[in-house]
């Protein structure tokens, strides 16, 4: 089977691909990538990732609905602000926030996901 060649962050498809998304789609959408990031990214922090391979593909569903919704919110002027939640000045930060639950913040909780799996 053949697979679709993958983009890497710094090739000219990659960079080609986003640049039709900033000037063609996004603006279409009425939103900025910015804010539609920072809306998904206040919704979905509460996802565990449990090992279960099929409810792996119910998770991304839900992540690219957490998406849809965030570009919904700011279509219709609403959004984020810092201080909600994990949300915080700049989507640089709030990434940051996001990353440091699931490095340092789910340790534990991994660690109990396996107990569970194991244990039936």
């Amino acid at each position: 089977m053949n697979r679709a060649p993958t983009m890497q962050r710094g090739d000219d498809a990659y960079r080609a691909c986003t640049a039709v998304l900033r000037a063609e789609l996004v603006p279409a959408m009425g939103c900025t990538v910015i804010h539609a990031i920072v809306n998904t990214l206040a919704i979905l922090p509460g996802m565990a990732c449990d090992g279960a391979k099929p409810s792996c593909a119910a998770k991304i569903a839900e992540a690219v609905d957490a998406a849809l919704l965030g570009v919904d919110m700011i279509r219709a002027g609403k959004q984020f602000h810092g201080g909600d939640g994990l949300v915080t000045k700049g989507v640089e930060a709030t990434i940051r926030n996001i990353a440091r639950l699931g490095h340092d913040g789910m340790r534990e909780t991994n660690g109990e996901i396996i107990r569970m799996m194991l244990s039936s």
